[in-house]
């Protein structure tokens, strides 16, 4: 049974305030002006699964023809909105690829379930590539990536594209996204973090996103550990991140070395002394990450 409009909006007020990023997160000054650095136009997309979302399109003032085009899938758990990191980061990194950033701004689990998000990244996916030749980019080089809840959304948007050929994607960055719902207390760091306790996670990824369906997350378009061999065979070149303070950071790299198993070309890294979320907030080593993802955006081509 659907949860009632009343316990979702409570489930989303719990999961906003215990988010350390939402309200009370300050990005540093000097980020703002990666905002100069492109243009941006938000397209209105028509509904997917009954729900209207947009996309904003970053264009390098550097921009070069015949340039990548990278879609970004923003984190926050299926349930925190867009903010304005992803905005910042975007125009960051249209620049340091000298091309195309496409921002999905999906319907969030308050409002939609499971795969209401997934195929509208599959949809605004579909839709860049379609603009690629009008947009003055490489058909070559269309990749996605994202971080966190949008790490997860890329690898279940490769995963159909192989099966269904709809894009082509040259390239995959899957940035601390979870995989899998269990988690032993190895798996987690000595401080806690948002997202790591067991009722936070159920909150977002089971009640929330499924409906309070724990059979319906074993979804392997959302928790790619459920995957077959055959639906993990023969994906896009994935680099995959992790951070040594995260509590996926386990779960990312168990994923990262079975896709290598199955032949995938892999590009595993753990980043020292940082955490979750650390790459689009500006946290800690946060560049270092950003320009492992400028680098494998600009080597990847089909």
């Amino acid at each position: 049974m659907a949860l009632s409009q009343e316990v979702r909006e409570k489930m989303v007020r719990y999961l906003q305030s215990s988010s350390k990023f939402h309200g009370e997160f300050k990005y540093p000054d000097w980020a703002f002006a990666f905002a100069d650095k492109a243009t941006a136009e938000t397209v209105e997309m028509p509904p997917v699964c009954g729900h209207p979302y947009t996309i904003t399109i970053y264009r390098a003032k550097n921009k070069v023809d015949r340039c990548p085009v990278h879609v970004n899938i923003h984190g926050g758990g299926f349930s925190n909105p867009h903010q304005i990191n992803d905005s910042l980061w975007s125009a960051w990194l249209a620049d340091q690829i000298q091309g195309v950033v496409v921002d999905v701004d999906y319907t969030l689990s308050g409002d939609a379930a499971w795969p209401t998000c997934l195929e509208q990244c599959r949809d605004a996916g579909r839709y860049t590539y379609a603009h690629c030749e009008e947009w003055g980019c490489d058909p070559a080089q269309v990749s996605m990536g994202g971080y966190s809840a949008g790490g997860t959304l890329t690898m279940g948007v490769i995963m159909k594209a192989k099966e269904t050929g709809e894009v082509p994607y040259c390239l995959a960055v899957n940035g601390y996204g979870p995989s899998e719902l269990d988690m032993t207390e190895k798996d987690r760091p000595q401080q806690p973090e948002y997202w790591t306790t067991a009722e936070g996670r159920n909150f977002a990824f089971v009640d929330l996103l499924f409906d309070g369906d724990v059979e319906k997350s074993k979804d392997p378009y959302f928790a790619a550990c459920h995957a077959t061999d055959e639906q993990l065979t023969g994906l896009p070149p994935v680099l995959v991140i992790s951070a040594a303070k995260d509590p996926f950071r386990f779960d990312n790299e168990r994923l990262a070395l079975r896709l290598a198993t199955l032949g995938n070309q892999v590009t595993l890294c753990r980043v020292p002394d940082t955490a979750h979320g650390f790459i689009p907030h500006f946290m800690d080593h946060w560049e270092e990450g950003g320009k492992m993802v400028v680098r494998a955006i600009k080597a990847a081509a089909l």
